[in-house]
């Protein structure tokens, strides 16, 4: 699949997000980082992880550098769980555009130019960026994708 980026999203992206949805329990991953290639020309998983803690997440997304050692953005799928008290349990699989604000500018705007297009390939409504690490934690994600009710 290609996008107005010229970016193609390789297939193995859509397996992983569908195996993060509907896979077994006991494997199923609860996030996904993916990256554009060292060659620019697709999009491709990272890393999966079965993980359950936040924080190891949000520290492996603002971990990630390029083929240089600079600090890079990133893309990810998180499948986030968390109470509204006496509203309930709720489950939301999040897109999360990781754009570290001391990236490389031309990384960052290939990142920018293929986001939607990949968002809508995952078809993706819920959506956080974050270009500092303050902006990933918990408590602001939270906030956003509950539409301020936690």
């Amino acid at each position: 699949m290609s996008i107005p980026s010229g970016i193609s999203i390789a297939d193995e992206c859509i397996s992983a997000f569908d195996q993060l949805r509907t896979g077994p329990e006991s494997t199923r991953p609860k996030f996904i980082i993916y990256k554009i290639s060292d060659d620019n020309k697709s999009i491709v998983v990272e890393e999966t992880s079965t993980a359950k803690d936040y924080e190891f997440f949000r520290q492996k997304l603002s971990a990630a550098v390029d083929k240089d050692g600079n600090p890079a953005p990133r893309y990810a799928i998180y499948d986030m769980e968390y109470d509204l008290g006496s509203e309930g349990k709720r489950t939301k699989t999040i897109f999360v555009h990781w754009g570290p604000c001391h990236a490389p500018i031309k990384l960052c705007m290939l990142y920018a130019s293929s986001m939607q297009q990949f968002k809508r390939a995952l078809d993706l409504n819920v959506s956080v960026y974050a270009d500092i690490l303050e902006e990933l934690e918990w408590e602001v994600v939270l906030k956003e994708v509950s539409g301020g009710q936690a």
